[in-house]
């Protein structure tokens, strides 16, 4: 029986002993919080042999129902576990609560929040977000599918939280009774637990609340096509894109809000999809009663998040190679997201692709229609040569095959040596290597963090 509203801290507290289902960080920390409260925790996970058993009064493998249950009040749920898991099936046949980690951290935290999602951009914007409102908010946190979980700071008295939410965690939480809220977009991706756009978008929909007046949500008009209810009509619903009351401008480096224009010029971060990032983090810190000036300021000094399209800094290359922009997107765990970063790209603009990784549950043919307009080479490393090499040799879509990134960056090299060569006298343009992998990591990393680091030190360990 999944909860439909939040409890309150007395409804909780008649709760003495918890089932953590699924450990990691965000499990571990809901059991930290839970039994500085004085409750038992116990944890059934898929791999028990790798828990931080200290933590807990019993570790099980979670392929025991029966067992997992006995005597337990309440279960706490990972967000990677699946919703038809048999534990929780027979959780809501004895009718044991169920709450999620973020659900178990607003029971505590009595603050304001403001959340944030969508397929792509995530991180981004609730790192930038964060990082206009703490000028007027020193006291406050980010967290959520960021890497914090939020319960290890719920007990804190902020002035604000910024959490980033995925679909899954959205998905077993009730109304999180949000201050403000953004929805940035949707495009395929989780399929593989969603299994239609329409469940996936109503997954992530959960994350406003327009019964509450004095909630601000914020909604990308695209993802309106996915939802099976429409788009509402709702005074408290703003929508952020072309033609809206908040949209980017290209041709004049602005972003216009209802109440202001804003110059991006100064913006440190390129590329369209980072800009309606920034309108989104812009509308959510106008919301909290940010002044124009202070949030002009303010977005102006954001750097980014490491492994998001971060270039390289090649000062300390070989010369023939310090003008090459590379660029680490190791965090782009789909097509949709890899596509976002190359928009501002053109046929004949330098450009070298590396892909890899495990694709997600998509279709190429957006991919593919892509290519068709910037015909630049293809790298492929890793289990999407598996996946992919078929679907692009069918589309006539030439690329280079590798097992792994060290073999992939020899070669890299061997043809950057050769463009290099062929460049014609007064040539100017500058070459691009964008590392946007595209797919998950799991399959020779542990996870995109790894995955980006590796790649920095093979490029360092190459041109320099």
């Amino acid at each position: 029986m999944f909860s439909q509203s939040i409890p309150s801290a007395s409804d909780l507290g008649k709760f003495q002993k918890f089932l953590i289902l699924g450990g990691g960080s965000s499990g571990d920390s809901s059991a930290k919080l839970l039994i500085s409260q004085g409750k038992i925790c116990k944890l059934a996970d898929k791999f028990p042999e790798k828990a931080n058993s200290p933590l807990y009064a019993e570790v099980l493998s979670d392929n025991h129902p029966q067992k997992a249950l006995e005597g337990i009040d309440c279960i706490i749920k990972s967000p990677g576990i699946l919703p038809n898991h048999p534990i929780l099936e027979e959780a809501k046949q004895r009718e044991i609560p169920t709450l999620s980690e973020i659900t178990l951290a607003r029971v505590f935290y009595k603050g304001p929040v403001i959340g944030i999602t969508g397929t792509d951009g995530k991180s981004t914007t609730t790192a930038l977000t964060f990082h206009i409102l703490k000028s007027k908010f020193p006291n406050s946190k980010m967290g959520g599918n960021i890497g914090v979980p939020f319960t290890s700071f719920c007990l804190e008295a902020l002035d604000l939280v910024v959490l980033e939410l995925s679909s899954y965690q959205l998905d077993d939480s009730p109304n999180l009774k949000l201050a403000a809220s953004a929805i940035l977009n949707l495009a395929s991706d989780h399929l593989e637990r969603h299994k239609t756009m329409e469940s996936y978008a109503e997954a992530k929909w959960k994350i406003q609340n327009l019964d509450d007046p004095n909630h601000k949500s914020f909604v990308n008009p695209n993802f309106f096509q996915f939802l099976p209810t429409g788009s509402p009509s709702s005074s408290n619903l703003q929508l952020v894109g072309e033609n809206q009351n908040y949209f980017v401008s290209l041709e004049t480096n602005q972003i216009h809000t209802q109440s202001h224009i804003y110059d991006t010029t100064k913006f440190p971060l390129k590329g369209k999809h980072n800009l309606m990032n920034l309108c989104f983090a812009i509308a959510l810190a106008e919301t909290m009663g940010m002044e124009e000036k202070e949030i002009q300021n303010q977005f102006e000094s954001f750097q980014g998040l490491p492994h998001r399209f971060n270039r390289m800094d090649s000062s300390g290359f070989q010369q023939k190679y310090r003008e090459i922009q590379f660029i680490n997107d190791s965090k782009s765990t789909n097509l949709h997201s890899m596509l976002s970063g190359i928009s501002g790209f053109k046929k004949g603009d330098g450009l070298f692709l590396i892909l890899g990784g495990i694709p997600k549950t998509e279709p190429v043919d957006l991919f593919l229609k892509r290519w068709k307009e910037l015909e630049c080479p293809i790298w492929v490393y890793g289990k999407a040569v598996e996946v992919w090499k078929s679907e692009f040799e069918e589309a006539g879509l030439i690329a280079n095959y590798f097992p792994d990134l060290p073999t992939l960056i020899k070669d890299l090299k061997t043809k950057l040596d050769l463009a290099i060569e062929t460049k014609s006298a007064g040539d100017n343009s500058i070459l691009s290597v964008i590392f946007s992998p595209a797919g998950a990591s799991f399959d020779l990393y542990k996870n995109f963090e790894e995955r980006g680091n590796h790649f920095e030190s093979l490029i360092q360990e190459t041109f320099t």
